[in-house]
């Protein structure tokens, strides 16, 4: 028995004639004619007596009429009831992020996505990108916002934007404008820790310009580097988004003239999982404070 053999099964009952049926299911009579006959040979019951004025119920049609009409009932209920759910942001949404993004790129998505989806179970993981994407090959997290490239053909990426990297300074530094990237070199330096995807892109980013700063302290915290240049260590080089979210006076960011360096922000996904509504519109709200929020720092 199949559903769409009830709903034929129930126009013919209503509109008493095989024709009036199909014109009101929008399928032609004879395959509507053949689904009525193999329900039948289904149940072992005949439904319908047919006569040259139309058809009319058997016994067992009188039965059934009730009970098919009661499952097509449930089975709109449940349709309706899937998609307002659905639309509503019931669910459970598992979220990754990069430990260099989390705390500038979350909250504000974050306060738009709970205050348009209350009833999402949210769950968030800051962590390494090989962890972030072990947990995308487990299904243990439904996406990721990483930072290119990545390495596994079981995971996708998306692009969803990307920012400059910028020099940090104190306040009292005699840089007063951009700095060229020569301008680093045998500077002091206060560099991220290359165990961030982010560290070993600014290490690379110098080592092919030949640039080569003078490390003074290496840290594993975008926060402790911001703190170590403001007491005057040394410069050091952090995105856009850590310069945005960052009020102290203490401290100022430069752009490097010339092709400075930058970095793409992307989504990752288990390759071959289907992406939820909710997940869509989580990154879709990323990809939007990405485009309304860069560039306020103009060199």
């Amino acid at each position: 028995m199949e559903l769409h053999q009830l709903r034929y099964f129930v126009a013919v009952a209503e509109a008493g004639s095989i024709s009036r049926a199909a014109e009101r299911c929008q399928v032609a009579q004879p395959s509507l004619s053949q689904q009525i006959k193999r329900l039948e040979e289904n149940l072992g019951h005949q439904l319908f007596d047919r006569t040259a004025r139309g058809t009319s119920l058997t016994e067992a049609g009188r039965v059934l009429l009730p009970r098919a009409r009661r499952i097509l009932s449930e089975v709109r209920a449940t349709q309706e009831s899937l998609d307002h759910d659905i639309a509503a942001g019931k669910g459970h949404l598992s979220v990754g992020a990069i430990s260099t993004m989390a705390p500038y790129l979350l909250p504000p998505v974050l306060s738009r996505f709970v205050g348009e989806f209350p009833e999402c179970e949210l769950t968030l993981y800051d962590d390494l990108t090989d962890h972030l994407v072990e947990a995308l090959i487990d299904a243990e997290i439904d996406c990721a916002i990483v930072s290119t490239p990545v390495f596994s053909d079981l995971v996708e990426i998306e692009v969803v934007g990307s920012e400059r990297l910028l020099m940090v300074c104190a306040d009292d530094d005699p840089f007063r404008e951009s700095p060229r990237l020569e301008d680093l070199e045998d500077r002091p330096a206060v560099v991220l820790h290359e165990m961030h995807c982010l560290g070993e892109q600014i290490q690379g980013f110098c080592s092919a310009h030949r640039v080569h700063p003078r490390h003074v302290c290496r840290s594993t915290q975008l926060t402790t580097v911001q703190h170590l240049v403001a007491l005057g260590l040394g410069v050091s080089i952090v995105p856009e988004m850590t310069a945005r979210a960052d009020a102290a006076q203490s401290r100022r960011y430069l752009p490097i003239r010339g092709k400075g360096p930058r970095r793409e922000i992307a989504v990752a996904w288990r390759r071959g999982r289907t992406r939820s509504y909710l997940a869509q519109q989580f990154i879709a709200m990323v990809r939007e404070d990405l485009e309304g929020g860069m560039h306020r720092y103009e060199g």
